[in-house]
């Protein structure tokens, strides 16, 4: 458990989660223009309210969201159970809001259902979706192409990176963030150096780890939830995630000498924080990986700094993706279709 595997020697998986650079640059060249249309579209129907239509990976993506659109558009955002469409039909009063849905696949009944809902609800309903061309996508008022290309694997990668390049596009248009705009034009590049970081220092202590944290704070907590999910999908391994600041009501009493943590860092005001957890992690007696591109000591894995710092969790994601699955390898495991699981989930 000493490297990430070669290219050549790749499950779908890693060769999906490979692909990263050359889909953020495709979307970059061709997906831009469908993403600002619709950031000036919430530019023009000023949204006081959003909410988020979402399962599993997909979800995490809207995590980001949430968080890009709250800081950037001043926005609240909230997450609905998509069971409220699905199961208890209940109508909302959604006049003048938006509706994002994210999805793979845009073929779930229950993402369907709450879509449909909130449509209804008066929201406006956005989609970015992977199949375009998908009941999601016909029940949406605009839908922004994922471009990421089919994903064989079981365990989504390059969706969620193209998902969370698609989010910082619309919101960056919508806000006007010319700083924002800049770092997506230079961020394909950035992504291509995340692949060379090596994590394999982190190997064996999380996989002889009986439970993990994953931790973040705002942007970074999406990439946390997301890795929570990886863990257990890819290697069945019981991982949670938690903000650095959650953590610290309860959860850390579980924290002893076989535990581990793995915190994301973040270049905005939430760092302190995420530092903080760190050591508290470790005083605790746990082991704590830390994943940012400016800290420096024992156990702190190399990263990526993106173009913009709200894009750093696309890079940390684009390096985790490919320690997760040389770890699931590693454990016997396999990544491409883990037990119990399959690629579409339709759920109501």
């Amino acid at each position: 458990m000493n490297s990430i595997p070669p290219l050549n020697a790749a499950t779908h998986m890693a060769r999906e989660a490979r692909e990263a650079p050359e889909v953020v640059a495709r979307q970059v060249a061709e997906g831009l223009p469908a993403y600002r249309e619709i950031g000036a579209r919430l530019r023009a129907a000023d949204p006081r309210l959003a909410l988020t239509c979402a399962r599993g990976t997909s979800d995490h993506a809207a995590t980001y969201f949430r968080y890009l659109c709250e800081m950037r558009a001043g926005v609240p955002v909230a997450t609905v159970g998509p069971s409220i469409g699905s199961v208890y039909r209940a109508p909302l009063r959604l006049e003048g809001a938006l509706c994002l849905t994210v999805s793979q696949s845009g073929g779930s009944p229950d993402l369907v259902a709450l879509q449909g809902l909130a449509r209804e609800g008066g929201a406006l309903a956005v989609a970015l979706l992977n199949t375009p061309d998908s009941p999601v996508g016909a029940g949406a008022d605009m839908v922004a192409p994922l471009l990421a290309g089919p994903e064989k694997a079981v365990a989504a990668t390059k969706s969620y990176i193209a998902s969370l390049v698609a989010i910082a596009a619309i919101v960056a248009e919508w806000t006007q963030d010319a700083a924002l705009s800049d770092g997506l034009e230079r961020l394909p590049e950035a992504v291509g150096r995340a692949m060379a970081c090596d994590w394999s220092a982190a190997m064996t202590p999380l996989a002889g780890a009986t439970s993990v944290f994953t931790l973040g704070r705002g942007l970074s907590l999406s990439v946390a939830n997301e890795s929570a999910l990886k863990f257990k999908e890819t290697c069945r391994l019981h991982a949670e995630a938690y903000s650095a600041a959650e953590v610290r009501h309860g959860p850390i009493a579980l924290a002893e000498r076989r535990f581990a943590a793995l915190v994301f860092g973040a270049r905005d005001a939430g760092r302190e924080s995420l530092v903080s957890a760190v050591t508290a992690v470790r005083e605790a007696g746990a082991r704590a990986f830390f994943a940012d591109p400016e800290a420096s000591g024992p156990d702190v894995l190399p990263v990526v700094a993106a173009p913009h710092p709200a894009l750093d969790p696309i890079c940390q994601a684009a390096t985790f993706y490919l320690f997760i699955e040389a770890l699931a390898t590693a454990l016997g495991e396999n990544p491409d279709a883990p037990k119990h699981l399959k690629k579409i989930t339709e759920t109501l």
